[in-house]
């Protein structure tokens, strides 16, 4: 399912920003999304859509619809208020495919949802013209539905213009040498941007996300975006191919 925010200029090349889940481009490349070029629409594409998640264990899969339109609404919203086009691409998260708790999803499985997922990325972008500017997530955490998006991205793009945000509040729960060192053998290298004067366009952002932020979410990703700033504001951090 797409959304089209408003006709697309000719100012220069697109921005496509890959979120598994509603709220994790807000959360970790919400800078990134703020300095598209003016006149440039960026694209969202949020690929694992559906879910029941709702920081209960048991999660109840009978409550997969209600939840999910949930999401959907809010990440609707979020594109409509930052003037985005949006994809959603409809995968089964993992609190649909293997809730916490319960088995393990198995290799099988993960193999045939990864080929899905590439197919469908793939089709995303054989409308995005070569120079577009691709953000994917870093991978923190190893959360399979971040690799999976990740892993597609790069195998379809190379490393030709992608641009890896941090995931948060993942990423805020790890020591700056892992993260660091994480990043380093992929062949990346760090780029802080400021965030200190937008922070509270930020949690303004983030607050369309309501159902799917924990209390302990924000203080969080401010206390990682201190961590980077040290001491001289808030930052978000994506990383590049070395040059």
């Amino acid at each position: 399912m797409a959304e089209r925010a408003r006709s697309r200029g000719n100012e220069g090349p697109e921005h496509v920003f890959f979120s598994p889940h509603p709220d994790d481009v807000a959360l970790g490349a919400y800078a990134s999304l703020l300095g598209v070029p003016r006149g440039i629409v960026p694209t969202l594409v949020t690929v694992f859509s559906q879910s029941c998640w709702e920081f209960v264990l048991p999660v109840d899969p009978s409550r997969a619809m209600a939840v999910t339109s949930l999401r959907m609404g809010e990440d609707r919203r979020f594109a409509r208020a930052h003037g985005a086009d949006l994809v959603h691409l409809g995968f089964r998260d993992t609190s649909l495919r293997s809730p916490p708790g319960g088995p393990a999803e198995p290799e099988e499985a993960r193999a045939a949802l990864a080929s899905r997922v590439l197919l469908a990325l793939d089709e995303v972008l054989a409308s995005v013209s070569e120079d577009a500017v691709c953000y994917v997530p870093l991978g923190i955490s190893s959360h399979v539905d971040h690799l999976l998006v990740r892993d597609a991205v790069r195998a379809l793009r190379g490393e030709r213009g992608v641009v890896y945000y941090e995931d948060l509040p993942y990423s805020a729960h790890h020591p700056e040498d892992e993260i660091v060192d994480y990043a380093w053998a992929l062949g990346l290298s760090p780029r802080c941007v400021d965030m200190t004067a937008l922070w509270p366009a930020k949690l303004r952002g983030l607050s369309f996300y309501a159902s799917q932020l924990e209390p302990r979410t924000l203080p969080a990703v401010e206390a990682h975006a201190r961590r980077l700033g040290a001491g001289r504001g808030l930052c978000e951090r994506v990383w590049t191919v070395a040059p």
